[in-house]
């Protein structure tokens, strides 16, 4: 038996496939890819468009051409070094934070798509309605821990769309809140109850106010507004992690080894940054590139390549101790069909399985462009299906059943047995949205699809949402700063 079961697994043309937690990089692999990033940071460099990103890489010394800043070990090394390896992201209400670190996962919305499908495929632009719609689904479903902007309305101008979402986190969730650039620091510590200065003040780093991004562009560099933006992070405290965000063959190797190191370089390069302007800056790793499809050149973040990019991702993560964000559920199909249903169950598992930590992405279709009600509503489904899947069996003498199965003996029926009545709540998952009816049944109930329940059920948690409470006072302050920066026309 110990034999067959380290046989290897191959397809029938002899092709090794995943046979347990070295994959899909070896510890070799690993290594190799971590020397391979450190050559291109040494040669190649990382191109930073902002002065005040240069002036700090100059402060400390690093070699620097033009805007492309080069690093060598020891300077990574440093910043590895300094980085907090588990942190805590506050939310306004407390039992709501969550723990950043290695093996601990958080699923959340997903973000800034700017089409909703609808239950029956149609398309429509994003409206406020549908913003606050998904806010009150976040704040409702205990699966999701943490919110994003699922869409972003397009009946508000453009001007003051970011000042209205914000405004619209901050009325109807009090999980953990989200930045989506250093203007909106202001506003989102009002809710914390702090200011951007006492954040600067502050020398414990194990908290943070709110979590973001830092954005750096494939491949290889960070564009003005992006670098202040991370510098104010850094300078505030405020957890962030990298948008590492290759497609491999268009803005990325096409080779996923080669592209895993370009991930791998655009991650290091801001961590390097962040720990200069405030060393014990907490950040965790960023791994959500995908392939192009090269018929079209089209990126493609719901196939098997983008997995395996996830994957080698969190790898190199944890092999510097520290946390990753990937996505959940993700999809290349444009509405909620058969596809959208294998691409996002096969995503969900990867992340349960030694996969990314911090998981936002639920909601979203057509590789984040399009986003749906129902889709949340069934990912949450699938996150609950797999977490059932992934628990081991627990094989105690009660459990084991001999005497049940004794007492029951051949040609018996465990149906109205004291054990089948005592365990069967605790043993078996209960689906809210998938069926399991004849063909005459599901007939006679109006042929509703999966997606049709997950719209009904999303529209009935909307229906019994409550508004999570907040202070008068603080309340005024909100709508009063929302007032002094809205911008007019």
């Amino acid at each position: 038996m110990k034999e067959l079961l380290h046989q290897p697994i191959e397809t029938p043309d002899g092709t090794p496939l995943f046979t347990g937690p070295e994959f899909p990089l070896s510890r070799e692999g690993i290594a190799a890819i971590h020397a391979a990033s450190l050559k291109v940071l040494a040669d190649t460099g990382v191109r930073f468009a902002s002065e005040s990103a240069l002036e700090i890489f100059k402060k400390h010394r690093f070699r620097i051409e033009g805007q492309r800043v080069y690093f060598s070990d020891r300077q990574i090394q440093n910043a590895l070094e300094s980085i907090p390896k588990s942190f805590t992201i506050l939310a306004r209400n407390p039992k709501h934070n969550i723990l950043i670190k290695p093996g601990v996962t958080s699923f959340g919305m997903g973000r800034g798509a700017v089409n909703m499908i609808q239950a029956d495929g149609s398309i429509r632009r994003g409206t406020k309605e549908d913003l606050i719609a998904s806010s009150k689904l976040c704040q409702t479903m205990e699966e999701l821990e943490h919110w994003g902007p699922l869409i972003y309305p397009t009946d508000v101008d453009s001007e003051n769309v970011h000042l209205w979402a914000w405004q619209t986190m901050l009325k109807y969730v009090d999980k953990p809140y989200l930045y989506i650039n250093r203007h909106q620091i202001e506003l989102v510590a009002l809710a914390y109850g702090t200011s951007r200065e006492e954040m600067t003040r502050r020398s414990d780093f194990t908290r943070s106010y709110g979590q973001t991004t830092a954005i750096i562009q494939s491949p290889l560099s960070m564009y003005h507004e992006d670098c202040e933006d991370l510098i104010e992070y850094a300078r505030c405290g405020i957890a962030f992690h990298t948008a590492s965000m290759p497609v491999a063959g268009t803005t990325g190797p096409c080779t996923l080894s080669g592209l895993v190191v370009q991930q791998n370089c655009e991650n290091l390069a801001p961590m390097v940054l962040s720990q200069l302007v405030r060393p014990g800056c907490p950040v965790f790793y960023g791994a959500i590139g995908g392939r192009a499809d090269m018929k079209s050149l089209t990126p493609r973040f719901g196939s098997a390549e983008a997995r395996i990019i996830e994957r080698a991702g969190v790898q190199m993560a944890h092999s510097y101790g520290l946390a990753c964000r990937g996505g959940a559920g993700i999809t290349d199909a444009p509405s909620c069909d058969f596809q959208a249903g294998a691409q996002a169950m096969l995503h969900v598992l990867s992340d349960l399985q030694k996969g990314p930590e911090f998981l936002p992405a639920c909601g979203l279709l057509g590789s984040y462009v399009g986003a749906s009600l129902a889709k949340v509503v069934l990912d949450a489904e699938l996150i609950a299906q797999a977490r059932r899947f992934l628990t081991p069996m627990n094989p105690t003498p009660e459990r084991l059943a001999v005497e049940v199965i004794n007492e029951v003996g051949p040609g018996g029926y465990y149906i109205e047995h004291p054990h089948t009545l005592e365990h069967f709540r605790s043993e078996f998952f209960v689906d809210s949205i998938f069926q399991s009816l004849t063909y005459e049944q599901w007939s006679a109930a109006g042929k509703k699809k999966a997606v049709h329940l997950a719209h009904e059920k999303a529209q009935t948690l909307i229906d019994s949402y409550e508004r999570p409470p907040m202070d008068p006072g603080l309340e005024a302050e909100i709508e009063a700063y929302v007032e002094r920066h809205w911008i007019h026309g």
